[in-house]
């Protein structure tokens, strides 16, 4: 039987009894829709994992459209990249899957240029080969993931121990994609904040530590299966008085095998201690 297309509308699927449970969203010309902060914030994830894979830097442009089932679902997204550099544009087709509600507990098998042959072996056929695969000595995922099961290292040994940390600089603090994990943490648990209220953060990045999930592969920018600790400050929660230290732990695991990418993590609010010891990032 032909392989369905799940980014085309539920109107064109062929009949089939039971159906699908899909909700199709049409974004063009729209202003508002459904979960719009949460499918802004998918689209960016996917486009993460395509540049990462590709070496290339597309960035969202535009929703087209999506589609969604309830509850915790997977989103089937159609949406419009460019590259800044050129202005050119291109359309991508983009699957990010919802494990659990309520947190960050995400998986993007699928990031492609629309029109891209898939295959039935193999999830991300369009990613060039890959030739050393992430040891498979840890899960993609987490289960049952909570803060505490890796939390924020305490006070007295911080992030002192630069074999095991990685400390970004202040230039490298300025990567897309920290702030992309902040926001995923912070909306994956408050979903009913629209796109618009994306805009309106105001979120500013003290500190990043990365932690590598190989022994034997020392911490880096680029370490494909990582734990990312996160220090960063809410001004807009500053100027009403309210706490506005805040962390985020973040494991993420891009399996070189299939290309899949697996993000899962936590935001709270830092103990005053912790706060209050905050310090910026150094510098190159």
């Amino acid at each position: 039987m032909e392989e369905l297309d799940f980014f085309k509308s539920p109107d064109e699927f062929p009949p089939r009894r039971g159906g699908y449970g899909l909700v199709h969203v049409d974004c063009v010309g729209k202003r508002g829709y459904t979960n719009s902060a949460l499918v802004n914030l998918y689209a960016k994830l996917g486009l993460h994992r395509y540049n990462w894979l590709e070496g290339t830097n597309f960035e969202l442009d535009s929703i087209m459209k999506f589609n969604m089932r309830g509850a915790a679902s997977p989103y089937y997204i159609t949406l419009v990249a460019c590259l800044p550099s050129s202005g050119l544009q291109q359309i991508f087709q983009v699957l990010v899957e919802e494990e659990r509600l309520g947190i960050l507990d995400l998986t993007c098998p699928i990031s492609r240029p629309q029109g891209t042959e898939s295959s039935k072996k193999e999830s991300t056929p369009f990613s060039r080969p890959h030739s050393e695969p992430v040891s498979a000595t840890h899960q993609d995922r987490l289960l049952g993931w909570t803060k505490s099961v890796i939390p924020w290292p305490s006070s007295e040994i911080g992030f002192s121990d630069t074999k095991r940390f990685y400390m970004l600089n202040e230039s490298e603090l300025q990567c897309d994609w920290i702030s992309l994990y902040v926001e995923l943490a912070i909306c994956t648990s408050h979903r009913w904040f629209k796109a618009r209220d994306l805009s309106n953060f105001e979120l500013e990045i003290v500190q990043v530590a990365i932690e590598s999930l190989h022994d034997k592969e020392p911490p880096s920018l680029k370490s494909k299966a990582a734990v990312i600790y996160i220090a960063y400050k809410d001004l807009a929660k500053a100027r009403t008085g309210e706490p506005y230290h805040y962390q985020v732990v973040v494991r993420r695991v891009i399996n070189e095998a299939t290309g899949t990418l697996s993000i899962q993590g936590d935001c709270w609010i830092a103990a005053a201690a912790t706060a209050s010891g905050l310090r910026s990032s150094p510098t190159s």
